[in-house]
């Protein structure tokens, strides 16, 4: 959900958008996804549960030379009622597993910047 307006006003790559916010999306739905996940990290046979895995993506990241910021990749400024308002509007946003409101939304991408 938050990707897509991202690349679309930015122009940034989707799947490295997606790299770059992942850290911060696995922390706003820590709640409802915790004991999924560290199941999940326990099948890898990433130690530490929900963050261990957490932490595997930071290390991944980091390895493959992903930014650790949206600034980083370029989003400098950014219009953030419109990145909310076009979020809220994907399609994807309705999968997320933790309901998407508008003040929700605004401090996860300001978490990504």
């Amino acid at each position: 959900a938050l990707s897509h307006p991202i690349g679309a006003i930015y122009h940034t790559h989707h799947g490295t958008t997606n790299a770059v916010c992942m850290p911060a999306v696995l922390k706003f739905n820590r709640d409802a996804i915790a004991g999924r996940f560290a199941r999940a990290a326990a099948y890898l046979g990433i130690d530490g549960g929900f963050e261990g895995f957490c932490q595997y993506v930071d290390e991944l990241n980091a390895s493959l030379g992903i930014p650790g910021t949206l600034a980083e990749l370029g989003v400098i400024d950014p219009d953030l009622d419109r990145l909310v308002a076009a979020a809220l509007a994907d399609p994807s946003t309705g999968g997320n597993p933790v309901g998407m409101t508008p003040e929700n939304t605004r401090k996860l991408i300001e978490a990504c910047l």
